[in-house]
């Protein structure tokens, strides 16, 4: 469940909440709507570095809240 406030962005999932900057609205919407996105897609749409989305993205996983696929 993704809850977005004025100074902060919310993801609860997998038993844990996560809290993002408002900036991260852009990048976890396609994720919790289930969309295969590449990051350099993520971040154009979010206006941040490729940097900046691959963190947000390695935070999901090291908390079990995404997994990482491939794209073959």
């Amino acid at each position: 469940m993704l809850e977005v406030g004025e100074d902060v962005v919310m993801l609860s999932a997998a038993g844990s909440t996560f809290e993002f900057a408002p900036e991260a609205e852009a990048v976890l919407r396609p994720l919790v709507a289930g969309r295969t996105v590449d990051l350099a897609a993520l971040a154009e749409t979010a206006g941040l570095p490729v940097e900046d989305v691959a963190g947000l993205v390695q935070e999901l996983v090291a908390g079990q809240a995404a997994t990482v696929g491939s794209l073959l």
